[in-house]
């Protein structure tokens, strides 16, 4: 394991890692590792519950009853079962086979297979999903914690999305921001400016999990603001609405420290609250929140 993950950072700095043919399996490999463990690390994690919360209120702005969506990167199935809960239709795709196996599993633990249908499916292979369901026939998408980020081909993406979904759908997503200002501030406080910065640089190393072993198994990472989002999009979609995620709050990777220190966030929480949704503070976050029209 830990021989892949200095692999990858060795060809992580380089466009070589979009033509290296073992990346996709990589990923799958350490995805499938942590599947397994999933729901506890990344599920429980404090700091991921919160900024589930918070996608999740553009889920239900999003997408209603009876409607059929796709989610890009379900994990064990999470967000899919908690939207089947309310009556939406869920095609839910992982790169990760055992993270499918979950997500299956636990549709059908809460008598929810008929309403979550999951595939193995890469988000740069998106379309394939028409051989099966048809084109422009899903009412959204979405996507959550920086999947699109892992993703080397990302820019392949849009079109095969818009293909699959109706004219005027919404596509709601959180990508890993470029600039993240709580990042900055804690490491630069801490005398770490190289990890401050770190996102400037095109392609970074990421362990998948913070607990040992998998914080070992390292997964190469594009960072992305929201304006080179809506770029990347913007023959297909066009952006409707951009929220920062964790502007003034601690990112996932610093959850022992928020745990700790929770009664002082508690005053964050309120002012981002208030300023997530306005420039510029939606652009400075560990995540942004982006919706996006398809056009």
């Amino acid at each position: 394991m830990k021989s892949r993950a200095n692999h990858v950072s060795a060809v992580a700095g380089s466009d070589s890692v979009v033509q290296d043919s073992g990346l996709y399996r990589h990923v799958e490999a350490g995805y499938d590792l942590l599947a397994l463990t999933y729901d506890e690390d990344v599920g429980m994690n404090p700091i991921g519950e919160h900024m589930r919360e918070v996608f999740r209120r553009h889920l239900t702005t999003a997408f209603s009853r009876g409607h059929r969506v796709l989610e890009i990167g379900c994990g064990t199935g999470i967000d899919a079962v908690w939207l089947a809960q309310s009556g939406i239709d869920v095609v839910a795709t992982d790169i990760s086979r055992e993270m499918v196996k979950r997500a299956e599993a636990r549709a059908e633990s809460l008598g929810l297979g008929n309403l979550v249908h999951a595939r193995r499916v890469a988000a740069n292979e998106i379309e394939v999903l028409g051989e099966e369901f048809g084109p422009d026939v899903f009412d959204g998408a979405y996507c959550h914690a920086g999947a699109l980020n892992m993703d080397p081909n990302l820019r392949n993406v849009p079109h095969q999305l818009a293909r699959l979904m109706r004219r005027h759908a919404l596509f709601v997503c959180s990508v890993i921001n470029k600039t993240s200002l709580f990042e900055i501030v804690f490491y630069l406080a801490v005398l770490r400016p190289r990890k401050a910065f770190r996102r400037l640089n095109r392609v970074v190393p990421i362990p998948i999990s913070r607990r040992d072993p998998l914080n070992r198994y390292a997964v190469p990472t594009r960072f992305y603001s929201p304006a080179e989002v809506g770029r990347i999009f913007a023959a297909d979609f066009s952006v409707v609405g951009t929220q920062g995620l964790q502007v003034f709050l601690p990112p996932s990777n610093l959850a022992d420290e928020y745990e700790q220190l929770r009664p002082l966030f508690v005053p964050l929480e309120q002012i981002e609250e208030w300023l997530s949704n306005h420039r510029p503070m939606n652009a400075w976050g560990h995540h942004t929140i982006i919706t996006l029209q398809r056009s």
